[in-house]
């Protein structure tokens, strides 16, 4: 151990850049300044790891719900739900169930300071509805901001007796502002941060890889190159700077303007005497940066947000490793003898979790393909069989579903190819054995949350499908036997024709 003499002649004054904190030992005479050392300490340290490890945004809760949406508050006002947020500084903003009305808010300006209410209300500026769809106008975005309110006022006395006025605790408590802001802010999805280049280094996972690149084994997904290169250049907000000071009515108040977290666009409407309040329209997703918990994490890895295939009609054919007899297949297109232009087929329809937006189901989100052996060679010769449209009458949206939205498609076929390519004289299955393959592309479908449906087939499971990843196609085979009618038929008319 350095003796601290030798230290004080030989050493200049350390100044610590990270952190300092309390060193105890027998005989320490602990002051105001020390506590404040132990407590600024722990402060700082918990909220490093909190911008480091977990990042910043809302962790859970913040609901938000305004006008007649809101019950037991005066209308105008905004009800916001208990809730937790780390803001850029890596501090707690915890809130527990609240109303407000516009006069409770902060307004800011275009560079966060502070403006009046009269100001930033201004008639001469004409109040402009955030849209659905991308604009230039200007919508209000509500932040919530970490602030530090005096509670607790005690009277002391000093050694000559005189006294002095103090707070004897610090509450950790929240305040609210609003801003004008591009619409954009309001409904745009935040970009990646994690930014990969090239690798220029040699795979160390195959030991040839100096000798022949082109056989070297590929990195895995998440490799130690685009993360070092990442971590190396991130730097956690640091610049947090001060809290500013203000005075309310009943307390002063430390506050960061400069880090409030966005929880939601609101709408501003006069009442009824012409006051400034809250209408009924609320964004409360699309401007929010979302903290991800680890359980949430692992649900995404899984896939727990996607959309899959729950049913399908044929699933008593999927891969079956004894052919369907033609009388099934030929039944699972419809009923026999109806000779319509068009067949809405029995069994080959799907279902899915969660709807989808209808517009996006067409025929060219199935395929079913035809495969006979050819005479001569033994090659497989294919076909295509013609879907004509997708009918999604009998998959109506759930309660709750948004509109435009089904839960299922079946597929429509043309009558003409069945009657004549299935059951008729010139069908393909008077031969051998014909094989089927049946493909659902989930690429083209797309859900209720924009994402395209997970339609992994997976190993011999017909349903759900789903490989963690949106997209992808569920590819279905099974086997038909030859058509014994049909030949049948087909013999009786080769007879009358003398063919």
């Amino acid at each position: 151990m350095t003796n601290p003499t030798t230290y004080r002649q030989c050493c200049p004054e350390l100044t610590c850049g990270s952190s300092l904190r309390n060193n105890y030992f027998e005989g320490k005479r602990l002051t105001v300044d020390s506590f404040r050392v132990e407590q600024e300490y722990l402060l700082e340290r918990r909220r490093l790891l909190n911008r480091a490890i977990h990042g910043w945004g809302v962790v859970y809760g913040y609901a938000i719900t305004a006008g007649p949406a809101v019950k037991e508050t005066r209308p105008g006002r905004l009800r916001i739900g208990a809730g937790l947020a780390l803001d850029r500084c890596g501090r707690e903003l915890l809130q527990s169930e609240t109303s407000i009305e516009v006069t409770d808010l902060m307004f800011l300006d275009e560079n966060g300071r502070p403006i009046d209410l009269k100001s930033a209300l201004s008639a001469n500026e004409p109040r402009k509805r955030w849209p659905a769809d991308e604009s230039p106008d200007k919508c209000w975005l509500l932040r919530v901001h970490y602030a530090e309110q005096y509670a607790a006022p005690v009277t002391i006395e000093d050694a000559c007796r005189c006294e002095h006025h103090a707070w004897d605790r610090m509450c950790e408590t929240v305040r609210y502002s609003l801003q004008r802001v591009p619409c954009t802010e309001c409904y745009s999805d935040f970009e990646c941060e994690l930014s990969c280049n090239c690798g220029t280094e040699p795979s160390h996972d195959n030991s040839s890889a100096a000798d022949s690149p082109e056989i070297a084994a590929p990195h895995k997904r998440g490799g130690c190159r685009c993360l070092c290169e990442h971590l190396t250049q991130l730097e956690p907000e640091a610049d947090c700077g001060s809290l500013c000071e203000i005075e309310e009515p009943c307390a002063r108040i430390r506050l960061d303007l400069h880090h409030g977290v966005p929880l939601a666009c609101v709408d501003l409407v006069r009442d009824n005497g012409a006051r400034w309040t809250f209408g009924e329209v609320v964004e409360p997703c699309g401007p929010r940066r979302l903290v991800k918990r680890n359980d949430l994490l692992f649900d995404l890895i899984r896939g727990c947000d996607l959309t899959r295939i729950v049913e399908i009609g044929w699933s008593g054919m999927h891969r079956r490793e004894e052919p369907v007899s033609f009388a099934e297949f030929s039944a699972a297109l419809g009923p026999d003898g109806d000779r319509e232009p068009e067949y809405v087929t029995e069994l080959f329809f799907v279902k899915f979790s969660r709807p989808v937006r209808q517009d996006t189901l067409r025929p060219d989100c199935f395929a079913m393909t035809i495969m006979s052996g050819e005479r001569e060679g033994g090659w497989w010769q294919t076909f295509r069989v013609p879907i004509v449209r997708v009918d999604t009458t009998g998959f109506p949206p759930e309660q709750g579903d948004p509109g435009g939205h089904v839960r299922g498609a079946r597929i429509v076929v043309d009558g003409a190819w069945v009657e004549d390519g299935v059951r008729g004289r010139r069908s393909i299955f008077l031969g051998s054995e014909t094989r089927v393959e049946l493909e659902v592309r989930g690429d083209f479908i797309i859900d209720c949350n924009g994402q395209a449906v997970d339609a992994n087939a997976v190993g011999l499971i017909s349903v759900p499908t789903g490989n963690g990843t949106p997209g992808g196609t569920f590819l279905s085979t099974f086997c038909v036997e030859p058509s014994q009618e049909a030949a049948a038929r087909d013999d009786q008319g080769r007879r009358q024709t003398g063919v």
